[in-house]
């Protein structure tokens, strides 16, 4: 009798549970590998993430971020020199970074800037091959240094210039002016040479330094670093 009791239950217990609905899911929605590798074209629906059970859903394309390394174009070179060095500038105030910028059919891009470490000189790379644009000009910023005339154009600045026949920019780190140097633009006088604090040995070589136009300015705390 006890044996046909226990057994009844057991019925009872199975007949109950198969009564009781399981949740619906759409076909397309469901959680069953074979189905979430339907359509996988490299994102699949979900992946289910062993031993833990996590279920990670895959970003819709148009929800997932814009990739942080898509380029951005400008509609002048002045725009876009100013866009990077205020970049620069949030990143690192010790040493010289430099670039240049290149003229497409969607508008001016500057170059990812490098370094070489160093708070008074930078190798920019103006291979036009490395490039898929014309390049147009060159950037490059000068750190807050004491005698190291931050808001001048130097004569390795200017002989660079003249070689590729592209205007250089600098940000002045010390006043957050961005200067640009077009042909025509001058030089510092004797006088003007002399106040900047120029030495009596580079004076009587002949020297030459520009500080060309102010074509933009970012916020600095202008802190001399030596």
């Amino acid at each position: 009798m006890k044996i046909f009791l226990a057994a009844a239950a057991v019925l009872i217990t199975i007949s109950a549970c198969a009564t009781v609905p399981l949740p619906h899911r759409p076909e397309s929605q469901s959680y069953d590998q074979g189905n979430l590798k339907k359509g996988d074209h490299g994102c699949p629906t979900a992946i289910f993430v062993a031993p833990t059970g996590t279920l990670v859903q895959c970003e819709l394309i148009e929800d997932a971020p814009a990739p942080t390394d898509a380029v951005k174009y400008f509609p002048s070179a002045d725009a876009a020199a100013l866009y990077v060095v205020t970049k620069i500038y949030e990143r690192s105030h010790y040493y010289e970074y430099g670039g240049v910028i290149v003229k497409s059919p969607k508008g001016y891009a500057v170059s990812v800037p490098s370094t070489q470490h160093h708070g008074m000189d930078v190798n920019i790379d103006e291979d036009p091959e490395s490039y898929d644009a014309p390049i147009v000009a060159t950037y490059h910023v000068h750190p807050c240094l004491k005698n190291a005339f931050p808001g001048v154009f130097s004569p390795q600045d200017l002989a660079g210039a003249r070689t590729a026949n592209r205007p250089p920019y600098v940000l002045d780190e010390c006043t957050g002016d961005l200067h640009s140097r077009a042909p025509g633009d001058g030089y510092l006088d004797l006088d003007a040479l002399m106040k900047l604090g120029v030495g009596p040995a580079d004076l009587m070589q002949g020297v030459q330094l520009s500080p060309g136009k102010v074509v933009g300015k970012i916020i600095v705390d202008g802190a001399v670093l030596n």
